[in-house]
């Protein structure tokens, strides 16, 4: 087995002639779920690296999609966190305090909202209006547990510009992770393990093409 793993890997970095790009890659993303629609567009994008090998290609695909904003703890006096219930927003916030008060920043004010059904307007339009106060870090928190199309309607719905990724510890298929960092909303950070003295991480498009080929 471990011979046959390695093998397959091997396959993937280098297709080799008889085996196009759109051949190697369209399987596994269909393996991680993303929806059609964006396995075409990083197929298509991916064409333009043709000579490069598919998870060159694929990492080329995402650096261009993916943008970065770390929460910078130094500078923010108030985070709200705003995601659907069961997301991670209590082990996010968690983590924030025991990061600030381990750099020594104990004014700082995390507040937690409450989850919300992505399809209530009311919420909607709540969220939609907290973003661009000067005193606040707005920050969208969505798990890489949900389904991948659910969660790019729930960025889209709640013009979430920033976003925290959790429950990568616990995900099997990527195609969440991958269709909430690559469609125009900036990653702060991503969770790995809901203890609160584990970090947010950050995440490269090369660990994240890695994960979309394993």
């Amino acid at each position: 087995m471990p011979m046959l793993v390695q093998q397959t890997a091997q396959l993937l970095a280098f297709p080799g002639r008889g085996i196009s790009l759109r051949a190697a890659l369209t399987p596994a993303l269909k393996h991680h779920r993303l929806p059609e629609q964006l396995i075409e567009a990083y197929v298509r994008e991916a064409s333009a690296f043709e000579g490069c090998g598919i998870d060159e290609a694929l990492t080329r695909v995402l650096a261009a999609r993916m943008q970065f904003a770390s929460l910078d703890l130094s500078s923010a006096k108030r985070v709200f966190l705003i995601g659907p219930s069961g997301a991670g927003r209590s082990s996010v916030a968690a983590k924030i305090v025991h990061s600030a008060a381990q750099a020594g920043h104990n004014q700082l004010v995390v507040i937690d909202s409450q989850g919300f059904n992505p399809r209530n307007l009311k919420a909607r339009a709540a969220f939609g209006c907290m973003d661009g106060r000067p005193d606040s870090e707005v920050i969208g928190v969505v798990s890489a547990l949900a389904d991948a199309e659910d969660i790019s309607e729930t960025i889209t719905a709640f013009r979430l510009k920033r976003i925290i990724v959790t429950g990568l510890d616990m995900a099997r298929r990527f195609g969440a992770l991958a269709a909430a960092v690559t469609q125009g909303a900036q990653l702060a950070h991503v969770s790995r393990a809901p203890d609160a003295a584990a970090p947010l991480e950050s995440l490269s498009p090369r660990e994240l093409a890695e994960l979309l080929l394993s």
